[in-house]
């Protein structure tokens, strides 16, 4: 089935945000800091103000003190007197043309004074550690306390069962290891970007990179001192997104420059800018203590998870990073006893943001991993010993969730039936590594209209962005299956913030299922009331009311490695997926193959390489992301049959893909070496070192 905006975006036809064309617009630079803790001692703006084709320069001083942020208000729309990481935007200009705002931002004279910084969550968690906020508890949406520690963005953690210690000292086998991840950028091809415009009514309409357009209108409210209606959030499609789309970024500074010049103002980053000052995945520590019997039965898990979360929280929906990430840790097995404590700092580094199932790929590299090991100090194959202890149908979680229905096993049997080894070029180590993850899926908020149309067709207004995984192709599919109608018939629109009911927009592996039942409650709206062309009917969707349902993936990796030089060279991943209804088969198996890209690129190649608090990797040719040529051949298995949610009965399938790809490439990189490498990414550096008698990363 052809992806309904295929064609606009082949032929280039398409209008993203840094497409958009106003009457009379000027470009945005922004000058950014090169220190991760400083004082602004003076900002010396004269040189640029002078420069012809110059409309506004801002500072802190003339932006004010507000703060914006996805939940915890703690972001500033400029510096303000502190700069708390490198790249952190200082001032800004508004010009005719992008090189005459590139030079003005050149000319802005800064003097700074430069203060001792924290960098990692070790350092932050110091004693007399240097604070990167003198009061995070303040901060509006703060979950942190004043007798909390310094530099605590967040701390969640859950226990169940019996005492973990005592279970783990009784075990017959256990293992005691840390695994630790880099930063990593989302790898959207579109850097973020916006325009904002100030109409004669006063309203500014803003064109963004930002998936949930609803919640930027909100989030707009605070640092100019608007109220939601004096925005508009006008529709463009989202060129990739993988959670780093969601935060307002740059749109409050464009806005405050747009009002300052009285003029349309676009600002759209260089590649260079959006890796060093975006709002990457969080570099990670998780510590992971797991037992079993004699028989391999796991006795009890304790995982302990430290985050860097960066200079702000205001980039996550939830501070905590990775509520199903680490909630979901070890969550496919039988575990009597578990403990999860997950904790976040406020580093002096790029502020963390959200990755395709935050926080959950670097959870599951760490547990599936240490399984792994288990399963081998215990003398048992590892997927045996999972099998054993995968949950079966009618048990609770180790932290007491219950779902429909548990098909792991099924999902497990079906990815070893279809396994089949694929040989090592002569002179390379072959291994084979497993892992699995299960996650739930549920439905948002969400709105639709349909529109009689002469001679019959349907036009369908939707709320949310088309953001690259084929929502609007999905309304089209099920639009025309409820009406009877041939897709052809079918146009979908996406329409501003002025015209629908709210929207939570795109994310969450929610899409489908909302959409499924957004658009059965709009059909049945529609053959109701029979509009006459020209006329349309609404329906809106709240969150829940849906059974609790979870899907479980597996991941096979084969891999070869040199033993002359260490390189790890993928041969074949077999990715097997827990499945309900599949609204469309190709954009299902996209789905999971593009995951499976991501989670290769995850675990062998990305590292923003932060440097005494500055990425170094701020180019695509030092900070790689796997190409066609990095990838073997994926094989995808459905496990078809499972229950699903909402009228269209789906499970979520965007963020199945990609996360338990990072151990099972870990796994099988251990299966060869006979030694554990536990630091992501896996270089050949780190191969080497263990193929030479260094312990393992």
């Amino acid at each position: 089935m052809a992806r309904i905006d295929g064609i606009r975006k082949a032929t280039g036809a398409a209008i993203y945000a840094a497409d958009v064309q106003r009457p009379g617009m000027l470009v945005a630079a922004v000058v950014r800091s090169p220190f991760p803790s400083a004082r602004i001692k003076s900002i010396d703006t004269s040189e640029a103000r002078a420069m012809p084709g110059v409309h506004a320069v801002l500072t802190g001083e003339d932006v004010g003190p507000a703060l914006f942020g996805r939940r915890v208000r703690d972001v500033p729309v400029l510096a303000q007197g502190i700069v708390r990481y490198v790249g952190e935007a200082v001032a800004a200009v508004a010009a005719e043309d992008r090189p005459t705002a590139e030079r003005a931002a050149a000319a802005v004279r800064v003097e700074y004074e430069p203060l001792p910084a924290v960098l990692t969550p070790e350092e932050a968690w110091a004693p007399g550690a240097p604070r990167v906020h003198d009061a995070p508890w303040s901060y509006e949406g703060a979950v942190v306390k004043p007798e909390d520690p310094g530099n605590l963005q967040s701390r969640v953690g859950w226990q169940n069962g019996g005492d973990v210690d005592q279970a783990l000292a009784q075990s017959a086998h256990t293992v005691d290891l840390v695994f630790t991840t880099p930063a990593q950028h989302q790898g959207y091809i579109e850097p973020q970007a916006c325009v904002c415009e100030v109409g004669r009514d006063g309203r500014t309409r803003v064109w963004a990179a930002n998936k949930s357009p609803y919640r930027l209108r909100e989030q707009l409210t605070v640092p100019l001192g608007l109220s939601p209606e004096r925005y508009e959030v006008r529709p463009v499609p989202v060129g990739g997104d993988f959670g780093g789309k969601g935060a307002p970024m740059d749109v409050p500074l464009c806005a405050a420059l747009a009002r300052a010049s009285d003029r349309p103002v676009k600002l759209a980053r260089r590649y260079s800018e959006d890796l060093m000052a975006a709002n990457p995945a969080h570099a990670s520590r998780t510590r992971v203590r797991a037992g079993c019997d004699a028989d391999g039965r796991i006795t009890a898990l304790d995982v302990h998870l430290e985050w860097s979360g960066g200079a702000y929280a205001g980039y996550k929906p939830v501070p905590t990073v990775n509520l199903h990430g680490a909630h979901g840790a070890g969550s496919s097995y039988r575990i009597p006893a578990i403990r999860i404590e997950s904790l976040v700092a406020y580093t002096h580094t790029v502020p963390g943001g959200h990755r395709r199932a935050p926080g959950a790929p670097q959870t599951v590299f760490a547990v599936e991993s240490a399984l792994d090991e288990l399963a081998r100090v215990a003398g048992l194959d590892p997927v045996a010993f999972r099998r054993a202890n995968l949950l079966r149908e009618g048990d609770a979680t180790p932290l007491g969730d219950r779902y429909a229905e548990v098909r792991g096993v099924e999902t497990l049997d079906a990815a070893m039936a279809a396994y089949r080894p694929v040989p090592a070029p002569a002179g390379m180590r072959h291994g084979m590594g497993i892992a699995l993850y299960d996650r739930g899926t549920g439905i948002g908020r969400s709105s639709m209209a349909l529109r009689a149309e002469a001679g019959g067709g349907v036009t369908a207004f939707v709320s949310f962005p088309e953001n690259g995984a084929g929502a609007h192709t999905a309304v089209q599919t099920l639009v025309a299956r409820g009406l009877g109608l041939q897709p052809a018939q079918v146009a979908v629109e996406h329409l501003s913030t002025d015209e629908l009911p709210p929207d939570d927009g795109v994310g969450g592996s929610r899409v489908t299922a909302s959409i499924g039942e957004l658009v059965a409650r709009a059909v049945a709206a529609y053959q109701s009331e029979r509009p006459e062309p020209g006329q349309s009917v609404t329906a809106t969707l709240e969150p829940g009311g849906t059974r609790r349902v979870t899907a479980f993936a597996v991941q096979i990796a084969q891999v070869a490695i040199d033993p002359e030089t260490g390189r790890v060279q993928p041969l074949h991943i077999l990715s097997a997926h827990d499945v309900a209804e599949v609204v469309n088969p190709l954009a299902h198996e996209v789905q999971i193959e593009g995951g499976v890209a991501m989670g290769l690129s995850n675990a062998l190649l990305e590292d923003l390489a932060v440097v005494d608090g500055r990425v170094t990797a701020a180019n695509l040719g030092d900070f790689k992301l796997a190409s066609q040529r990095d990838v073997p051949p994926i094989e995808v298995v459905l496990v078809p049959g499972g229950l699903g949610v909402g009228a269209g009965n789906v499970k979520g399938i965007g963020e199945m893909g990609n996360v338990a790809v990072l151990a099972a490439l870990a796994n099988a990189v251990r299966d060869a070496l006979g030694a554990r490498v536990c630091a992501l990414p896996i270089t050949s550096e780190a191969v080497y070192r263990v193929l030479h008698g260094e312990a393992g990363q």
